[in-house]
């Protein structure tokens, strides 16, 4: 099983033909170059002559604008790139918090085993415990920036960190990740406290 940059949502939205593949985190320089954070610093998605699709955090209308160049920064998640129409700071800045999708059609086919971690924000957590399944919250966004891809997964106002990537994550399926992690992994688990029930009532 492994991992690639990142989108979801149901047939036919806009999130289900699109990936996100990051966001921008501000201006560099004056002449309207992005600051772009992605959820896979290795991604090679953003090429000059590609289209993308910018969305206002929380907004539902993108706009649609042209790479014209793209200059990755060695050992970090964050890149810098240009896009047709982005002129100078006050643009760029202007493009703060927005979302940066990819048409789904433009990238590489996936294998059978493969997903974009963008795919598990908002799947539930689940782990087999004594042949019951066992809720372990949802998850709620994707850190790439460390020595391994993770996941934030928020149980009962409690966030906690899982590994994108195998032994931990077993199965990914419609509407849950099937995971393997030790109760120490899990905020309240090793102590007792806030132990998430079994599901459907078991």
């Amino acid at each position: 099983m492994s991992t690639t940059e990142a989108g979801g949502a149901s047939p036919d939205s806009f999130a289900a033909r699109h990936v996100q593949l990051g966001y921008v985190a501000g201006a560099h320089g004056l002449h309207g170059a992005l600051r772009v954070k992605l959820f896979n610093a290795e991604s090679t998605a953003l090429q000059p002559g590609v289209a993308v699709a910018l969305v206002e955090r929380g907004g539902s209308t993108p706009a649609s604008m042209q790479v014209t160049r793209v200059a990755p920064k060695p050992g970090s998640d964050t890149i810098r790139l240009w896009l047709q129409g982005v002129d100078g700071r006050d643009a760029a800045e202007a493009l703060r918090g927005h979302e940066l999708w990819l048409e789904r059609a433009s990238l590489p086919a996936l294998e059978d085993d493969e997903y974009y971690l963008a795919d598990l924000i908002g799947l539930e957590v689940v782990r087999e415990l004594d042949g019951e399944p066992q809720s372990l919250g949802e998850i709620t966004g994707v850190i790439t920036n460390a020595a391994q891809p993770l996941v934030s997964v928020r149980l009962r106002g409690r966030e906690w960190l899982l590994p994108a990537l195998p032994p931990f994550i077993v199965a990914v399926e419609t509407e849950r990740v099937l995971v393997d992690v030790h109760d120490d992994m899990v905020p309240g688990l090793s102590d007792g406290g806030d132990e998430p029930r079994p599901k459907d009532g078991a």
